[in-house]
């Protein structure tokens, strides 16, 4: 059976014994191995690998050999460094071309070197921990985690008449299929008119932000007008007076919060001031209209531009508070499963309805 280069130096990891001069011996046996892209096969004859297999070879022996330098003192559990040499390996092998390019580019080794320093920081920095070391990246600063996760919904700048556009977070991390170096923060689809998938070049307010409901800070009126779905929805959940809480931008401007307020007008219309921006733009009465205008507890008052859980929500069923933050914290899902009085249920965000519910599985082992 044939070994790629990948399993052996996974083979190496898990054969290596407690003296030292074992454990170097054992693994600089490795790439001496993995040089000779050769399989004897099940005759036992020396034949030479399909160009395709030995370019899978070559991807998975420079992925090992990368995870091997990030991780001199074999810290990494050997789970992990499967898990990163077969995620990297495939990453890298869906951007190459078709066909075999003999040997690996530039371009291929950067690609390799700048996924395997992300996939293995959390690995290592844990087992380094529990055994009291340190590693190359012990003393490297943190990079701040993405800000959004799959299915969030976001604006864009995508330039053109509207210049941003609203949408759902598709992918996280993707690889430029033109430029391997490249690693894009988000894959967006955005909604109608558009319509279309978009790579976001940073995780930056300036390319991205969280779609909220604006009116708290300057160019509310632009981001209202640009997520503005093409078909609104007739149907309203809420009424003047009732008690929501709406999603806004936190004090940083990076993240959201849910903020009490109470709705002022419905199908509110804002088209006069609206036309002052866009003055080109057709308006047939619809488009100049939003759900909701709510004042917030704080006295601002903000544009509720669709009637939808993940914009507004009612007060007694979503408590004031973070929404999404830098810990990790994301309170959008429609349904939400909490506990009150020590009775578990199964929240709506919706309908608005509440029903009972079984309890979370527990992630404790007996």
């Amino acid at each position: 059976m044939l070994l790629t280069p990948g399993a052996l130096h996974l083979f190496a990891r898990l054969t290596t014994y407690d003296d030292n001069s074992c454990t170097s011996a054992k693994i600089s046996v490795v790439p001496c191995l993995v040089r000779n892209c050769f399989d004897r096969g099940s005759t036992g004859k020396r034949t030479a690998m399909p160009p395709v297999e030995a370019e899978r070879a070559q991807v998975e022996d420079a992925v090992a050999a990368k995870i091997q330098e990030c991780d001199p003192e074999q810290l990494l559990e050997s789970g992990d460094f499967q898990d990163i040499l077969q995620t990297v390996s495939k990453e890298v092998l869906s951007c190459l071309d078709q066909e075999p390019r003999g040997q690996l580019t530039n371009e291929v080794h950067t690609l390799i070197a700048h996924r395997v320093s992300e996939l293995i920081r959390p690995g290592l920095d844990y087992a380094a921990r529990r055994k009291g070391k340190k590693t190359k990246f012990s003393d490297a600063p943190k990079r701040r985690p993405l800000r959004f996760a799959r299915f969030d919904r976001v604006v864009c700048l995508v330039g053109g008449d509207r210049q941003w556009a609203s949408g759902n977070i598709q992918s996280l991390n993707e690889v430029d299929p033109s430029n391997p170096t490249v690693v894009f923060p988000y894959v967006v689809k955005t909604d109608p008119p558009q319509g279309r998938l978009i790579s976001v070049p940073s995780d930056e307010n300036d390319t991205v932000r969280a779609e909220v409901c604006f009116g708290q800070r300057e160019g509310a009126m632009w981001f209202t007008l640009f997520c503005m779905p093409a078909t609104p929805n007739k149907s309203r959940r809420f009424g003047v007076g009732d008690r929501v809480a709406c999603a806004v931008e936190d004090e940083t401007g990076d993240y959201s919060s849910w903020l009490p307020g109470t709705v002022l007008e419905m199908e509110y219309c804002f088209e006069e001031a609206a036309k002052k921006l866009l003055p080109d733009w057709e308006w047939d009465g619809v488009h100049g209209r939003v759900p909701y205008q709510v004042q917030l507890d704080t006295g601002v008052k903000v544009l509720v531009h669709r009637d939808e859980h993940w914009l507004v929500r009612d007060l007694r069923l979503q408590e004031a508070g973070i929404r999404q933050a830098a810990n990790g914290v994301h309170c959008c899902k429609r349904i939400e499963r909490r506990q009150r009085n020590g009775v578990w249920q199964a929240v709506d965000h919706k309908t608005c309805k509440v029903r009972p519910c079984d309890p979370p599985e527990s992630d404790d082992s007996d």
